[in-house]
């Protein structure tokens, strides 16, 4: 009989293993198809019936509604929602160190969703954008006025909140409560798991290079030539001081933004010894010719490519044992999923967190390359030494067992499919490539990366504290049975934080190009890996000296590109508004 009862045990808890839960991105996949393929109404309904405006996920509701309204060009509701975003972060962002204590020892999905400072950024873009489209679109010269002065206004907020950016997690060490003082301990002793390959001053996200182009051209539509001049600089000494190199942008934007620089000090007076010394130190030949050949006061057209969606964090199970004879502590992955999603877990448990010996790695990477490497590690290992007395102390080798406990991690798979080349296209003739200016993908991934091992930490503290709990109740209510099933039950509530922005694209593009006063067709051809193509056409009117800016969601096999449609503006796969 009792044999039978561990068997059924065994059985349920391979299950719960394997299931999981459900993730974020699963929940909102209706509404990320809808969007897609251009159906913003229906993607606003389904997301209503996905997230609550209040509650855990409130934040989450207002940006995800925000973007939704900003792709279908209705830019007042969409600034309505993103302000309300805007509202829930600022508080959240003061929380203090026992409220985010809280929430890592719970189940991180059942706590109020925080935000991340890339996400607060980008809140202050899109309603910059959006009052840049008002503004365009602006029956009266008041009325552009206001909008323009609004646009600025989200431009200075976005500079505060680059300013104030800061990392600081909060201090375990001042909660007070005895759970919280275990927990507290189990973060310091799962601190040794984490991996030592990763150069984090390189992984934080200090600035946006490209959030500081994006206000230079905001300023230089609106006519502050100076402010112009200065924000394209700082975008232009991030892009070159280590941004464009850590987020693999390719360098382009960093020629681009020293002549725009360059450009506003023409344009604006006053530079008349030193934008020739600028321009030598600079730009490049190529550039220079442009600069000497161009009329600083001619139109600009300014086009934005955002492509596609980010994409979705997703979950690993990992399963955590203890070794009393090594006085030690394992971990290994529990591999899920389709052959490829098996291989992207193993390599993320490769990278981030497996033994790595030379010898194996070597054969490893012979048989297979990275893959093969991943193949050779399966398990991390830490000897505790001295510290498995502490761990001895807090019940860990009771309450994990020979039979171990399941921690589940988040995990970014490879970016798939990325589009290929984009070009602009005036009157049907190519006039400029696309230059990649932001990877919404790797700045997510990055961020994960830098918080992999308190992810980790947290995780197995969260899992093993529950279960102590468990283990110790089971036990008192029906024995060891009673005990094996509260942990089991225990492993089966673990979950991981796999919520962030899921309508924002996983990459941004600028082109733009000088033009004299007149009537334009502006193409935007884009290919993808896989061979598909989108192209896009609109009319476009431009006055004299006047900065025009296009913005453009590319999305492949959704019929065609989606994305704000300007008033005034025809586009191949929407009516103009």
């Amino acid at each position: 009989m009792f044999s039978k009862a561990l068997r059924r045990l065994g059985a349920f808890a391979s299950l719960l293993y394997l299931s999981g839960c459900a993730t974020y991105g699963d929940g909102l996949n209706q509404t990320l198809q809808q969007v897609e393929t251009g159906q913003y109404e229906q993607a606003s309904q389904t997301l209503d019936k996905a997230l609550e405006p209040e509650g855990d996920d409130k934040l989450l509701y207002h940006l995800e509604l925000g973007t939704i309204q900003h792709l279908a060009g209705n830019y007042e509701a969409s600034n309505a929602e993103l302000e309300k975003a805007h509202e829930h972060a600022d508080t959240m962002n003061t929380d203090s160190a026992g409220d985010y204590l809280a929430a890592a020892m719970a189940n991180p999905r059942h706590t109020t969703y925080r935000g991340n400072d890339v996400e607060r950024v980008y809140i202050n873009y899109y309603k910059a954008l959006n009052y840049l489209m008002l503004a365009q679109g602006a029956q009266s010269a008041s009325e552009r006025s206001g909008h323009l002065e609004s646009a600025q206004v989200e431009i200075r907020r976005l500079d505060n909140t680059l300013s104030s950016i800061s990392f600081e997690e909060g201090n375990y060490e001042q909660v007070k409560e005895e759970e919280e003082k275990t927990f507290a301990k189990l973060m310091d002793l799962f601190s040794k798991f984490r991996g030592n390959w990763l150069d984090e001053d390189w992984l934080v996200f200090r600035e946006d290079a490209y959030a500081r182009y994006l206000a230079g051209v905001m300023y230089e539509k609106a006519g502050n030539f100076d402010d112009a001049r200065i924000a394209y600089q700082k975008a232009a000494k991030t892009y070159e001081s280590g941004y464009d190199e850590q987020y693999d942008l390719g360098g382009d934007m960093i020629q681009r933004a020293w002549f725009d620089t360059i450009r506003m000090m023409r344009r604006g007076g006053g530079w008349d010894g030193e934008w020739q010394r600028f321009a030598e130190d600079k730009l490049s030949g190529g550039w220079r010719e442009r600069l000497r050949n161009q009329d600083p006061e001619a139109a600009q057209l300014v086009v934005i490519q955002h492509l596609g969606l980010v994409p979705q964090r997703r979950e690993m199970n990992l399963h955590l044992t203890a070794n009393p004879d090594q006085k030690a502590l394992m971990l290994e992955p529990v591999l899920t999923g389709t052959e490829r999603e098996k291989r992207d877990q193993r390599s993320w448990f490769f990278l981030l967190y497996g033994d790595k010996g030379v010898m194996d790695m070597l054969d490893g990477f012979q048989e297979g390359g990275l893959y093969g490497v991943a193949e050779t590690v399966s398990r991390k290992t830490v000897t505790l030494g001295p510290a498995w007395d502490m761990a001895a102390e807090l019940r860990i080798p009771q309450a994990i067992g020979s039979s171990g406990i399941r921690v589940t991690v988040p995990y970014y798979a490879p970016l798939r499919d990325r589009a290929g080349s984009s070009q602009l296209a005036v009157n049907g003739e190519v006039v400029n490539e696309f230059r990649r200016a932001e990877s919404m993908y790797q700045l997510f991934l990055q961020n994960q990366l830098l918080n992999a091992g308190s992810d980790l930490n947290s995780a197995m503290a969260r899992a093993t504290l529950k279960n102590v709990l468990a283990f110790e109740g089971g036990n008192a209510a029906g024995g060891g049975l009673g005990g094996m099933l509260a942990k089991a039950a225990a492993s089966g509530t673990s979950a991981a934080e796999t919520r962030n922005w899921l309508t924002l694209p996983y990459g941004i593009r600028v082109s733009r190009v000088p033009l004299e006063p007149g009537e334009y067709q502006v193409g935007i051809n884009t290919t993808f890996g896989s061979g598909g193509v989108t192209q896009s056409h609109r009319q476009v009117e431009l006055e004299p000296g006047e900065v025009r800016v296009l913005t453009e969601r590319t999305i492949q096999g959704a019929g065609g590109p989606g994305g704000p449609q300007e008033k005034g503006l025809k586009t191949a796969t929407a009516p103009a508004d």
